[in-house]
């Protein structure tokens, strides 16, 4: 008799056990929220020039400071700063570092502390897609500080925004956010999104986003994304002053955990594979087009704190 009335018990149970809720996943905004983004990423570049394989070594770290200064139907704008910046690379030419907060003797660290707390802004829509960067150039006011000739500073500034343009930092702000369904969604949902690439290069992803499991207010969101070449004629300008073409497909998986009820992310791992050819084109240095096979490994690492 226990045994039947066990089961009539979890038969009732099971009969008020309901599946998980749908959720509206989106950021939410409050003029006067601040939040804190740590960076730190490494970067491995392969590639072959003139049959010689050559390797260079990059770890970037930063800090930027966000706050939401005003909020509009579909999201915000955050007022946005660099508060710290860090790159090393290590190739074949040696070691090279920027540091914002390294000595002052050297262009580079100079240039890094120029950009330093230089208010520029994040538009910012509540499925995690920057719509604009607005006062960008802000952060090239300190230039004419650097104590360099009138020829030098516009090759600096022209390679600083090949780098770190509007493009370019619309981009990497959008690469450090999860972007959301316009539905609800429930655990197993999938939705999609596209995003560009860092420095004007006319690669795309097209990213699968799924939530992965959902907990009170922790969400675990995960994407996996397919980097595609969309414009193997677009002419591309290098620090330096070198032109390209690029001609590069790869991978990238995002794993993320989010507040399921403000929508912001607290901690990002990014990691992400790139293949292919950059051609760099006739001009100076270079008597001819020259193909240089190459491979990006990177992984990268955002953490985001409210204040």
């Amino acid at each position: 008799m226990k045994r039947y009335s066990l089961f009539f018990v979890l038969l009732v149970a099971s009969a008020f056990t309901f599946p998980p809720a749908d959720v509206k996943l989106e950021y939410s905004f409050r003029v006067g929220d601040e939040y804190t983004m740590v960076q730190s990423t490494k970067q491995t570049i392969k590639q072959t020039i003139m049959g010689m394989d050559q390797v260079a070594e990059n770890a970037m770290s930063g800090n930027v400071k966000y706050k939401v200064v005003a909020v509009t139907a579909t999201g915000a704008k955050l007022e946005t700063q660099f508060t710290q910046m860090k790159n090393t690379t290590k190739s074949v030419m040696g070691e090279m570092v920027m540091d914002s907060q390294g000595e002052e003797q050297t262009v580079q660290n100079k240039l890094f502390k120029s950009m330093m707390n230089k208010v520029f802004y994040v538009i910012l829509n509540k499925r995690g897609f920057v719509e604009d960067i607005e006062n960008s150039e802000n952060l090239w006011s300190g230039m004419k500080d650097l104590g360099l000739d009138a020829e030098k500073e516009a090759e600096v500034k022209k390679s600083m925004e090949q780098m770190m343009g509007k493009n370019s930092l619309k981009n990497s702000f959008e690469q450090a956010m999860v972007y959301y369904s316009d539905k609800k969604v429930k655990q197993g949902d999938t939705w999609v999104s596209k995003n560009g690439f860092p420095m004007e290069f006319p690669i795309q992803a097209d990213n699968t986003w799924s939530l992965v499991s959902l907990a009170g207010a922790d969400a675990k969101v995960n994407s996996d994304g397919v980097f595609s070449t969309i414009d193997k004629n677009k002419k591309v300008t290098l620090p330096g002053g070198f032109e390209a073409k690029v001609d590069l497909s790869g991978k990238q998986n995002t794993k993320a955990s989010v507040n399921a009820k403000s929508g912001w992310p607290s901690n990002l791992a990014i990691s992400s594979t790139l293949k292919g050819t950059m051609t760099l084109l006739a001009g100076g240095m270079i008597p001819q087009d020259m193909d240089v096979p190459m491979e990006i490994l990177t992984e990268t690492t955002y953490t985001i704190t409210k204040k």
